[in-house]
């Protein structure tokens, strides 16, 4: 799935323009905030992992 990590380009304030890398699966947070914009979370976690080898980022 090339380029399925890859959103944007964003506005930076910093930055101006950028893409954002993506590295974790959708809605995993080690937060379940009742305001989030993102909706509730699906995946509670306070685990460090590796969501998705480095070799698929990267390409």
């Amino acid at each position: 799935m090339t380029g399925s990590h890859i959103f944007g380009p964003v506005m930076s304030r910093r930055l101006g323009r950028s893409l954002g890398i993506d590295l974790l699966p959708f809605k995993t947070c080690s937060y379940n905030c009742v305001y989030c914009e993102c909706g509730a979370t699906t995946q509670l976690t306070m685990k460090r992992a590796e969501f998705y080898p480095t070799e698929e980022v990267i390409a």
